[in-house]
Protein backbone atom coordinates (compact mmCIF):
# COMPACT_ATOMS: atom_id res chain seq x y z
CA UNK A 1 0.00 0.00 0.00
CA UNK A 2 2.90 2.28 0.80
CA UNK A 3 4.41 1.40 -2.57
CA UNK A 4 1.07 2.23 -4.27
CA UNK A 5 1.04 5.61 -2.52
CA UNK A 6 4.59 6.30 -3.72
CA UNK A 7 3.65 5.33 -7.30
CA UNK A 8 0.53 7.52 -7.17
CA UNK A 9 2.55 10.44 -5.82
CA UNK A 10 5.21 9.93 -8.49
CA UNK A 11 2.53 9.73 -11.21
CA UNK A 12 0.85 12.92 -9.96
CA UNK A 13 4.19 14.73 -9.73
CA UNK A 14 5.15 13.70 -13.27
CA UNK A 15 1.75 14.74 -14.65
CA UNK A 16 1.93 18.04 -12.80
CA UNK A 17 5.45 18.72 -14.16
CA UNK A 18 4.32 17.73 -17.64
CA UNK A 19 1.29 20.03 -17.41
CA UNK A 20 3.46 22.92 -16.20
CA UNK A 21 5.90 22.34 -19.07
CA UNK A 22 3.03 22.34 -21.59
CA UNK A 23 1.61 25.55 -20.09
CA UNK A 24 5.07 27.17 -20.25
CA UNK A 25 5.40 26.16 -23.91
CA UNK A 26 1.90 27.50 -24.63
CA UNK A 27 2.81 30.79 -22.92
CA UNK A 28 5.96 31.08 -25.03
CA UNK A 29 3.98 30.31 -28.19
CA UNK A 30 1.37 32.93 -27.24
CA UNK A 31 4.13 35.48 -26.60
CA UNK A 32 5.60 34.77 -30.05
CA UNK A 33 2.14 35.06 -31.58
CA UNK A 34 1.59 38.36 -29.77
CA UNK A 35 4.90 39.67 -31.14
CA UNK A 36 3.93 38.56 -34.66
CA UNK A 37 0.54 40.26 -34.39
CA UNK A 38 2.22 43.46 -33.20
CA UNK A 39 4.65 43.36 -36.15
CA UNK A 40 1.76 42.83 -38.59
CA UNK A 41 -0.06 45.75 -36.97
CA UNK A 42 2.97 48.01 -37.41
CA UNK A 43 3.37 46.88 -41.03
CA UNK A 44 -0.31 47.58 -41.68
CA UNK A 45 0.13 51.08 -40.26
CA UNK A 46 3.19 51.67 -42.45
CA UNK A 47 1.33 50.38 -45.53
CA UNK A 48 -1.63 52.64 -44.73
CA UNK A 49 0.68 55.65 -44.41
CA UNK A 50 2.45 54.79 -47.69
CA UNK A 51 -0.89 54.40 -49.48
CA UNK A 52 -1.92 57.81 -48.17
CA UNK A 53 1.25 59.37 -49.60
CA UNK A 54 0.79 57.62 -52.95
CA UNK A 55 -2.87 58.65 -53.09
CA UNK A 56 -1.85 62.27 -52.50
CA UNK A 57 0.78 62.02 -55.25
CA UNK A 58 -1.75 60.52 -57.66
CA UNK A 59 -4.21 63.33 -56.91
CA UNK A 60 -1.48 65.90 -57.56
CA UNK A 61 -0.58 64.14 -60.82
CA UNK A 62 -4.23 64.15 -61.84
CA UNK A 63 -4.43 67.90 -61.15
CA UNK A 64 -1.26 68.48 -63.18
CA UNK A 65 -2.64 66.44 -66.08
CA UNK A 66 -5.92 68.38 -65.95
CA UNK A 67 -3.97 71.66 -66.14
CA UNK A 68 -1.85 70.41 -69.04
CA UNK A 69 -4.96 69.16 -70.83
CA UNK A 70 -6.63 72.54 -70.38
CA UNK A 71 -3.55 74.36 -71.65
CA UNK A 72 -3.30 71.99 -74.59
CA UNK A 73 -6.96 72.69 -75.40
CA UNK A 74 -6.23 76.43 -75.44
CA UNK A 75 -3.21 75.90 -77.67
CA UNK A 76 -5.21 73.69 -80.01
CA UNK A 77 -7.97 76.31 -80.17
CA UNK A 78 -5.47 79.00 -81.11
CA UNK A 79 -3.89 76.57 -83.55
CA UNK A 80 -7.27 75.97 -85.19
CA UNK A 81 -7.65 79.73 -85.63
CA UNK A 82 -4.20 80.01 -87.15
CA UNK A 83 -4.83 77.06 -89.47
CA UNK A 84 -7.25 79.24 -91.38
CA UNK A 85 -4.31 81.14 -92.77
CA UNK A 86 -3.16 80.37 -96.27
CA UNK A 87 0.56 81.09 -95.91
CA UNK A 88 2.63 77.91 -96.29
CA UNK A 89 5.42 79.34 -94.15
CA UNK A 90 3.00 80.03 -91.29
CA UNK A 91 1.44 76.55 -91.62
CA UNK A 92 4.89 74.93 -91.54
CA UNK A 93 5.84 76.92 -88.44
CA UNK A 94 2.56 76.00 -86.77
CA UNK A 95 3.07 72.31 -87.51
CA UNK A 96 6.64 72.35 -86.15
CA UNK A 97 5.52 74.18 -83.00
CA UNK A 98 2.66 71.69 -82.61
CA UNK A 99 5.10 68.80 -82.75
CA UNK A 100 7.27 70.51 -80.13
CA UNK A 101 4.21 70.98 -77.88
CA UNK A 102 3.29 67.30 -78.25
CA UNK A 103 6.85 66.18 -77.46
CA UNK A 104 6.90 68.42 -74.38
CA UNK A 105 3.49 67.11 -73.35
CA UNK A 106 4.68 63.49 -73.51
CA UNK A 107 7.88 64.40 -71.67
CA UNK A 108 5.80 65.95 -68.87
CA UNK A 109 3.62 62.83 -68.65
CA UNK A 110 6.39 60.22 -68.78
CA UNK A 111 9.05 61.89 -66.62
Amino acid sequence: SNQDDNEDTSFITQNHASAQLMMQQQDETLDELDDAVMRVGHMAGDINEELGHQNKMLNELEDDLDNVEEQLGLVMGKLAKLMKTKSKWQLGTILILSLIVMVLFFLVIYT
